[in-house]
């Protein structure tokens, strides 16, 4: 009985160890958070309730920018604005990466496949002005692509994809290409092989294989892709503002100009408008995600049964 309990409290005293090892690592990085993102939301939760009349920002307690906010048809646009980009860059993310990740996932040489990575997350090694830049010399009246489909015919006038929301798309899809193949490519890599292999013994084809066992497994790495893409779209300033050359107005850039003006209460309550959005999109991507795997599982379970 002695011996019992002394490796119980020899257990015990080796996990509380444990534990607090773990909280005191921990330590700087949450002091660092609470610190400057905990704090920059409490100074920007105080701004929001300010008043902003005639240029002056006056201190006080109110709710008119949040009813300005949610009320006026105005800013109901700049949302919906933002949402659809972010919506429309994340759409065709997945439908890029996906095939992409795919491929790199099922190469068997070490050597094309570290080549392909390297093309697929080069543009992270670039900042994103200077990518935007880029993209103004290949969309504009007289970049490259139009000089390029002048020339084969395909067009005669050329076409302009500057200053609209289309060119917007298109660099942010660009932009944001490898944060969706990263945990796609993860997710596919650490997929199980000799499933796919028991599926085409019992007859399923490639397509079926693919439908009903390659897709569902890589569901939790599209989700992780989708919150990761659609959330910096949500916040993406650069880009809208140098492509869209202030014609295309995202909330980002709204927030931007707000504080230029001093009209902080408004950029404040953006801001934290943009936050919530965030969150409210990444718990509704893992609820989505999470409900379709536990179909296939409950399906597999059945079907086993």
């Amino acid at each position: 009985m002695k011996r019992v309990t002394e490796r119980v409290v020899n257990l015990y005293s080796s996990q509380h160890r444990h534990w607090m090892t773990q909280f005191f690592l921990l330590v700087p990085a949450l002091a660092l958070m609470g610190v400057v993102y905990l704090g920059s939301l409490l100074i920007f939760g105080r701004y929001s309730f300010d008043i902003y009349e005639n240029g002056k920002l006056i201190r006080g307690w109110d709710w008119a920018s949040y009813r300005a906010f949610l009320t006026d048809p105005y800013y109901w646009k700049l949302i919906g604005t933002t949402f659809r980009i972010a919506f429309k860059v994340t759409l065709w993310s997945v439908l890029l990466a996906y095939p992409l990740a795919y491929t790199i996932a099922g190469l068997k040489k070490p050597g094309l496949k570290q080549w392909l990575l390297l093309l697929t997350f080069l543009p992270l090694l670039v900042s994103a002005v200077v990518r935007s830049y880029g993209w103004q010399l290949l969309l504009s009246r007289q970049g490259m692509m139009n000089w390029l489909f002048t020339h084969l015919g395909i067009t005669e006038e050329g076409f302009n994809m500057m200053y609209n929301e289309t060119g917007v798309v298109v660099a942010l899809v660009h932009i944001f290409l490898p944060f969706m193949v990263f945990p796609i490519l993860n997710v596919l890599s650490q997929s199980d092989a000799s499933l796919k292999a028991a599926a085409q013994d019992l007859g399923a084809g490639s397509w079926r294989t693919f439908f009903t066992i390659t897709l569902p497994l890589s569901a939790r790495g599209i989700a992780s892709g989708i919150q990761i893409v659609f959330t910096l779209c949500l916040t993406a300033f650069t880009t809208p503002q140098l492509i869209g050359g202030g014609r295309v107005m995202t909330l980002p850039v709204f927030i931007y100009q707000r504080t230029l003006d001093t009209n902080w209460p408004m950029a404040a309550v953006a801001s934290l408008f943009l936050l919530v959005s965030s969150i409210v999109v990444s718990l509704i991507v893992n609820k989505g995600a999470d409900m379709l795997m536990f179909r296939r599982s409950r399906k597999g379970g059945q079907a086993h049964g």
